[in-house]
């Protein structure tokens, strides 16, 4: 299956302009090439820069070194490339008809000495870590995700990437359970064009004399007043955020955790984003199959 997932992720990489930096001899897609390699392997960068790891198929060109790499993978220029990558790959998947927004917590030991790691709530327990937040629809297509530290807030988080989305998508019902319960996030979201709804922390209690955003007030009738007739559809409907990240752990996806080789939040958000890749590619793979 991995030789599958890498012929539609080289795909989307020749779609990319074969940008480089003054100077240098390999272009973003080169780079980014081998670091999906690695990463499609479970191997650090050190691994893809042999050539006795490449069959001849799969690349015949010259390959950076750890140095190159390293270097490279810093840049603003290659995080946009794989952020271009991603859209390219799930191109070729069917648009959702409704949005989700969730996190999935990538756990650190307690005694790491990972300075960009923080404290915060992860599975059920608290734990030390960076967590992943994305937004993605009911055909597991990504719109827009982020990696931080695990203190950050959901609410914030999720803020920042639907107002740096590229463009709004075609489902504009967004759908999100208590953690994304705050009048700045349905203002947020209603500025790009999405009605939110997402049921309160505590229901059934009073709103206060502070001002509520109308998609707020709408949301807790829809959800606890009326019979709250949408609360039960919602959890219903909250099983894809689940499929979804469930696809991450498969064997041909392998995100179900941080090896120890990724460390540091710049790092950590190339490696969660390649995987989002290759998750990207699977699917790609399964529409092709059940077509």
């Amino acid at each position: 299956m991995e030789r599958e997932l890498w012929r539609i992720i080289v795909a989307a990489l020749k779609c990319l302009p074969p940008t480089r930096p003054r100077n240098a001899i390999f272009t973003d897609p080169q780079i980014l090439a081998v670091y999906l390699w690695a990463a499609i392997h479970d191997r650090p960068i050190s691994w893809a820069c042999a050539r006795v790891h490449w069959p001849a198929q799969a690349w015949r060109r010259k390959l950076p070194d750890q140095s190159t790499m390293s270097r490279r993978l810093r840049t603003v220029a290659l995080c946009d490339a794989l952020a271009v990558t991603l859209t390219r790959v799930q191109s070729s998947l069917p648009d959702g008809q409704l949005l989700f927004t969730d996190g999935k917590a990538f756990e650190l030991s307690d005694h790491t000495s990972d300075p960009d790691a923080a404290n915060g709530y992860g599975a059920g327990h608290m734990a030390r870590g960076f967590r992943l937040h994305v937004v993605i629809d009911d055909q597991d297509k990504v719109h827009g995700w982020d990696v931080l530290p695990m203190n950050e807030a959901e609410t914030v988080a999720t803020r920042k990437i639907i107002e740096t989305m590229p463009k709004p998508p075609k489902a504009t019902l967004m759908i999100a359970d208590a953690g994304y319960d705050s009048n700045t996030l349905y203002e947020a979201a209603a500025l790009r064009g999405l009605r939110m709804i997402a049921p309160r922390r505590k229901r059934g209690q009073g709103l206060g004399s502070r001002k509520h955003h109308p998609h707020r007030l709408a949301a807790i009738k829809l959800t606890e007043q009326r019979g709250g007739w949408m609360w039960p559809m919602l959890r219903t409907l909250r099983w894809t955020v689940e499929r979804f990240f469930a696809g991450l752990v498969t064997s041909g996806v392998g995100a179900n955790g941080l090896p120890t080789w990724v460390r540091r939040r710049h790092r950590v958000k190339l490696w969660i984003g390649a995987k989002l890749v290759i998750n990207a590619a699977r699917l790609v793979r399964l529409n092709r199959i059940h077509a």
